[in-house]
This record gives C-alpha cells, structure tokens and sequence, in this order.
C-alpha cells in the first residue's frame, strides 16, 4: 500500500496536471488575484477529500470496521496536486514545494485517517443497536475530517507560498 501511495504521490504528471489546472484557472478567471485562485484550488480539494471521507466512514461505521488507509491514497494524492497547484499559482515550482506537498499531504491524510478510524470505533461503542445512525454520523464526521484536513493543508501552503510563512529553511 505505501509504495502504491509513494508512486502516485511522486509522479511526475500531478506536478504537470496541476500547471494545467492552475492555467485553466486563470484562463476562466483572468481578474482574479493569485490569493483569489488558491482559494478556489483549496476548495476543490476540500470537497474532494470530504467526499472521500464521507464515502468511507459512512458504510465503515455501519459495519463497525475500518480497513487503515482505505482512503489514504486518494487524499494524499489530491492534498499533493492542492500544494502543487498553490506553487504554481505562486510561482514557487521547486524541490521544497514538492518536498512539502508530499509531507503535507501525506501527513494530513495519516492524521485524519487515524481520526476517522478511531470515530468508527468510537460510534461501534457508542451506538451498537443503531447502525442507520452510526452510518449517518460516520458519513458526516468523516466528509468533516477530511475537509478540515485540506483545508488547514491548503491554509498552511498558501501562507507559505505567499511569503507568510516559511514552509521549509531560509527565504
């Protein structure tokens, strides 16, 4: 699974997506400013992963089980083009960008994994008689993590990418 989530994270073509995303972008949105564009990436990518999240937690907490890193690769791959696309709004298409949006993304996807899994326990505990509303809780707390995590990813590599933030050593 980690290699799979490796290679998907570090091929080459999500760096050339994003450039073309972010172009398109631009394309549709000519007066917007670079803070304008990145808010609309951030976005994207939040509903995304909530999405993902809500689709898994959802029938997870129904059935009271959740295999690890069901979704893991599929958030880390779109919190990934998020910074990537954020560097390339910003201007800023290099090593550290790239190092830092693999962390980033790997890092929130992992956190926000963890947290969904021990929510699918917690609801198995709490509610074992009611699994429609284990379903609906799961559903709506694991969209939430997931939102939340692009977000604060999305946040932290804009302030970072706009030079309010040093994401990695010296400026």
């Amino acid at each position: 699974m980690y290699a799979s989530i490796a290679r998907a994270v570090l091929d080459e073509s999500h760096r050339q997506r994003a450039g073309m995303e972010v172009e398109r972008l631009r394309e549709r949105y000519p007066e917007a400013s670079r803070d304008e564009l990145a808010d609309k990436v951030i976005r994207r990518a939040a509903v995304q992963c909530a999405a993902a999240g809500a689709l898994l937690a959802g029938p997870a907490a129904f059935f009271g089980a959740m295999p690890f890193g069901a979704d893991l690769a599929y958030q880390a791959v779109w919190l990934n083009r998020m910074v990537l696309s954020l560097a390339a709004i910003y201007r800023e298409d290099d090593a550290r960008s790239r190092a830092g949006g693999v962390l980033g993304g790997v890092a929130a996807g992992l956190g926000s994994e963890v947290l969904r899994q021990g929510l699918v326990r917690a609801l198995r505990g709490a509610l074992p008689r009611r699994p429609g509303v284990r379903t609906a809780v799961g559903a709506l707390a694991g969209g939430a993590l997931g939102f939340a995590a692009a977000m604060a990813v999305g946040r932290f590599a804009q302030d970072a990418f706009g030079g309010r933030r040093r994401l990695f050593g010296r400026r």
